[in-house]
């Protein structure tokens, strides 16, 4: 077990995940991070699609990424986390439930791919359907407008991917409620990625085992 940690970070659409770790980046600026939709863009881009920023892409999402596409990119991050974990935490900021026209795509890790990517914590970001729906409505960036149960839909069922990793894993998932005060949430955050507890880490997995 190195001295860093890896975290993988997960949540619903305008749950805070990419401003929340921009943040957190500013206060560790030695922190790794592979925010999985610019990665995702520009892999797109260089294979040819016609796609002009990571807005577009949250807009179309099936339309122009193929689980082929994401099977590729994920061989990317694991040869990126094993490299990255050696010289400091590393963060992956990702989701794998997605908004579509016809309702909502799951494209996951198997599970033998995420026990490769070997997080030692899983971070969920959530909040309440209406907050869900106000950020949105306040700034798209892409993203398709929710119903309040196609919001709730969405929480539980990232919730949902995020736990099995957990099992499959055998790493603890946190889950935190980032309708709050940002500055703390990134205190809280730091203050775990420099707090690294070796024995909680190992009873966990004992535990899991």
């Amino acid at each position: 077990m190195t001295a860093f940690k890896a975290i993988y970070v997960t949540g619903a659409p305008a749950s805070g995940k990419s401003s929340t770790m921009a943040m957190l980046k500013e206060r560790i600026p030695e922190l790794n991070v592979w925010e999985y939709g610019a990665r995702l863009t520009s892999f797109l881009q260089e294979r040819g699609a016609a796609l002009t920023n990571q807005d577009e892409l949250r807009s179309l999402s099936a339309g122009m990424a193929t689980p082929a596409d994401i099977n590729a990119l994920d061989d990317q991050l694991l040869a990126w986390m094993r490299h990255n974990r050696q010289t400091g935490h590393s963060v992956v900021d990702s989701h794998s439930v997605t908004k579509e026209e016809y309702g909502f795509r799951v494209t996951a890790f198997s599970a033998e791919r995420f026990r490769q990517l070997a997080p030692d914590e899983i971070w969920l970001f959530y909040v309440e359907p209406e907050i869900t729906s106000e950020r949105i409505a306040r700034n798209a960036a892409g993203r398709p407008m929710i119903s309040l149960e196609e919001a709730r839909i969405h929480n539980a069922s990232q919730a949902s991917v995020a736990c099995t990793y957990g099992v499959v894993s055998g790493c603890p998932v946190y889950m935190f409620d980032t309708n709050v005060d940002q500055e703390k949430l990134v205190d809280r955050l730091a203050r775990r990625l420099k707090n690294r507890n070796h024995a909680e880490q190992e009873e966990f997995r004992n535990a899991a085992g």
